[in-house]
This record gives C-alpha cells, sequence and structure tokens, in this order.
C-alpha cells in the first residue's frame, strides 16, 4: 500500500493552485496535463520524464496497489479533526473510491462506490494489517477468513473420514453377509465339512464322525397336566351369629392340556448319522434318517421324527458357536436353531 503526499498543482493558465489528482483547473477549467509520480503520487506537468519531486522514473509503469479493484492507485490525506484532535489518515483510490482509514498499524475499508464490490461486501469496516490488505490484493484472504477456511477444510476432512469408516465398516459388513450366506448355503446342501473342536463323549458307531459338541443344553418335551374345574353350589342360610347353611351339591370337572416342560439338562452331540442328547436322567439317540421335520428356534430346534407323537426340543444351542473363514475374515456363528437345522439338514443331504 504505497502511499502518496497530497501536493498542490498551478495552472499554467490563471496561475491557481489545484490538489495533484485534479485534471482540470478548479478556477478556469483549463486542463491540467499532469503526469503522476508512480513512487510518490506526485502531478508532474508538461513531458516530464522524471518526478519533479523525488526525482523518480515517469516513464516506468506502477502496479496498482489498491486491494479492492487491484486497478486504481491509493492517494494519502489527512483529515484534520477539531481543534487538531482526531486527525484521520485515508487512502483513497483513484478508480473504484475506496477509502482506507489508517487505524494504528491497521487499515480499515469505509467507503467505495460500488456496494456490490465482493472485497467491500466481505471487508467492509475491518480493520487489517497491511500484509492482509497485499494479500487480498494478490487474491487471498485475510487471516480471520483463513482461519475460517482452514476450520471448515478441517471439519470436511473429520467428516470425510468419518465418511470413509463408515463406508468401510458397511462394505466389511456387507462382505461378512455374503459369506454366511454362501456358507449357510453350503452347509444346508451339505458341501461343509463339519469338524468338532470338542472331545466328544460318545462312542461312534461304524464310520461315524462327530460334527458339534453343544454342552448345558436343555431337554423339554410336552406333558399332559390335569386341572378340576367346578366347587361346590346353592344358596346359602344364616343359621346363627358366624354359622351358615348351604344348600345343594359339588358340581366339578377335571381337565387336562400339555405344557412343555424341561426333563432334562445335558449335551447334545451332532455326528454325520445321529442326534444324540446325554442327560443326567434322559438318553435321547435321534437317527436322522427317521426325522421329518426341524422347526427352529432362537435358541434351539424342536424335531420331529417317525414314530414319535411328541415333539422334541433342544434349547440353549445358541452357546456353541460354529467358525469358518470367508473373505472378510474368521466368522463366529452361533448355533442357533436356523444354524443348527441346516448342519442336520446337510448331514441329512449327504446320507443320499
Amino acid at each position: 500500500m504505497n502511499l502518496y503526499k497530497i501536493k498542490m498543482i498551478v495552472c499554467n493558465n490563471c496561475g491557481t493552485e489545484n490538489p495533484d489528482n485534479a485534471r482540470f483547473c478548479e478556477e478556469c477549467g483549463t486542463e491540467l496535463d499532469l503526469i503522476y509520480c508512480p513512487s510518490c503520487g506526485h502531478g508532474n506537468t508538461g513531458d516530464a520524464k522524471f518526478c519533479q519531486e523525488c526525482g523518480a522514473s515517469l516513464t516506468e509503469e506502477k502496479d496498482p496497489d489498491c486491494p479492492a479493484c487491484n486497478t486504481g492507485f491509493l492517494t494519502e490525506s489527512v483529515h484534520k479533526g477539531t481543534l487538531g484532535i482526531g486527525d484521520k489518515v485515508i487512502y483513497t483510490c483513484s478508480h473504484c473510491g475506496a477509502v482506507f482509514e489508517e487505524k494504528g498499524d491497521k487499515y480499515k475499508l469505509t467507503r467505495i462506490h460500488e456496494l456490490n464490490n465482493p472485497i467491500w461486501q466481505k471487508y467492509k469496516n475491518k480493520p487489517l494489517t497491511f500484509e492482509e490488505w497485499t494479500r487480498i490484493a494478490n487474491g487471498g484472504v485475510s487471516d480471520e477468513e483463513q482461519r475460517r477456511i482452514d476450520r471448515e477444510h478441517k471439519q470436511r476432512e473429520i467428516q470425510e473420514a468419518k465418511a470413509l469408516e463408515q463406508r468401510k465398516k458397511q462394505e466389511v459388513e456387507e462382505q461378512r453377509n455374503r459369506d454366511i450366506n454362501l456358507f449357510m448355503d453350503k452347509l444346508v446342501n451339505g458341501n461343509v465339512n463339519l469338524t468338532n473342536s470338542s472331545t466328544s463323549p460318545i462312542i461312534p458307531k461304524k464310520n461315524e464322525k462327530t460334527n458339534l459338541v453343544m454342552n448345558n443344553v436343555s431337554f423339554l418335551e410336552a406333558r399332559s397336566v390335569r386341572q378340576t374345574i367346578g366347587g361346590y353350589g346353592g344358596p346359602s342360610f344364616r343359621v346363627a351369629k358366624g354359622v351358615s347353611f348351604r344348600l345343594g351339591g359339588v358340581s366339578a370337572r377335571s381337565v387336562s392340556h400339555d405344557e412343555i416342560k424341561k426333563i432334562d439338562q445335558g449335551t447334545l452331540i451332532l455326528t454325520n448319522k445321529r442326534l444324540i442328547f446325554l442327560g443326567d436322567k434322559k438318553t435321547v439317540n435321534i437317527d436322522l434318517r427317521k426325522i421329518v421335520a426341524i422347526e427352529p428356534f432362537n435358541d434351539g430346534i424342536g424335531s420331529q421324527r417317525e414314530n414319535k407323537q411328541k415333539t422334541e426340543y433342544f434349547t440353549g444351542t445358541q452357546n456353541t458357536s460354529l467358525n469358518f473363514t470367508g473373505e472378510s475374515g474368521r466368522i463366529s456363528l452361533p448355533l442357533n436353531g436356523v444354524v443348527l437345522r441346516a448342519a442336520i439338514m446337510g448331514n441329512i443331504a449327504k446320507l443320499g
């Protein structure tokens, strides 16, 4: 921001003193043939090649220094305050009329001709340092604006990082679901070789292999429960204080219904030929070929087999997991009813 001192130019026609930025004489209107010094701003008359004030070359072009329009030049002037108090140093652009008021070591843009000027709209009445205005003139921004841009950029980076992390998690989850669906499809069709990682408590038959061992499984079955409905009926007569007599007779009936009850607790074993439950009080041995239906639950299955009227329930199987490796990595599936049903159906499919 170059500062030009106000100089008076004498009119060659009438001798009137005019400001050095005047193009015509204030007294007679004669055009003032002025060449302004790019160094000090002095208006030189005639065909001078060097400034009459500072001796600088008048033939070298000077870059505009107004940060508001980047076209005009700034001229310094002093506005006197009352009784010499409150003097103001201002700089006025020769092109856009921008006025910069000096405030300590800063400069405030207080006026401009075109109010839609983007520099005016963004920085009007904001005291900025010389370095800030120089940066703005070169297409940059103020310190405050740069801090705001940096904050927004940082926020965008954080948001983009979160979005990227979310997309990665979603991609992993989608791949995991594809792995599970593919595994389940293979399992139910008998294309998975199930290997037992626990010690089998049974003595296998010929060509029999243990696939899954599930501990702490409950065995449940429907049991009939009988209940008596009805009681003594008839009118009641009071014969003395605290003593009454009821006429009539007893009318009651007995009904029964089934309730699913826990029978035993033990270990459930799936082999390539059988489904076996070993409990403290009861053992259940189911030939896979005899199973006609399997109902899956969140915590186990209900099994129906030939020559067995009541459904046999096995719950607590979800506490055991079936592990496999997919494209998304190592996956552990709880043996809920759906997974256990698929494993049993896969073994039945292998039996042919």
